[in-house]
């Protein structure tokens, strides 16, 4: 017959045990976070400063400018935020363009991510200075033109014409797109 007491002492420790690696649990879980706590659904101060010109950066290049590459009757913005995006109307039908402009980001980084996509890369100037043009293997119709922003950002111009009918030359119009963003902004 098993010993009383030497089973209630294994059940004592067991229990010690668990409530041990419990509590070490919850204290090594837990953290602080500077700042003063608001009630759900309050609003705190927010400087409007910092995002007054957030939205311009679509506006880039003038709509007008953008049309003329394209000999366009319009141009309409069709997406404002981490990348610009217009539906192009004139003669050659609609074209679809998009600006990605990475004020912080680097040629070196959108080329290696364009290539680790498999897209067929060729060096191209733009403006006097290094870029690339990029294909999509299985998209022939569209070309996008990246090159350096300033003193170390990127931009990148997609254009792709939309539809069957290929009256635009995409890639002449990325370049074309490019370099007028160089000479205007930079």
């Amino acid at each position: 017959m098993p010993n009383r007491c030497s089973f209630e002492w294994r059940r004592a420790l067991a229990c010690g045990a668990a409530a041990a690696l419990l509590g070490a649990g919850l204290v090594g879980c837990t953290r602080e976070i500077e700042g003063t706590a608001r009630a759900d659904g309050s609003v705190g101060q927010v400087d409007s400063q910092e995002f007054l010109n957030l939205l311009d950066e679509c506006e880039f290049l003038p709509a007008e400018d953008i049309a003329e590459v394209f000999d366009a009757d319009g141009v309409s913005n069709t997406f404002f935020g981490a990348i610009c995006r217009y539906d192009v109307y004139g003669p050659a039908g609609t074209v679809g363009v998009t600006l990605a402009w990475f004020e912080d980001g680097s040629l070196w980084r959108e080329r290696r991510a364009t290539e680790q996509l498999g897209y067929e890369v060729n060096n191209v100037s733009v403006a006097g200075q290094g870029g690339f043009e990029v294909r999509i293997p299985d998209d022939p119709m569209a070309c996008g033109v990246a090159t350096r922003s300033g003193d170390g950002g990127s931009l990148t111009w997609w254009v792709h014409p939309q539809g069957s009918r290929a009256g635009v030359n995409s890639c002449d119009a990325a370049l074309e797109l490019a370099e007028m963003s160089v000479r205007m902004n930079f």
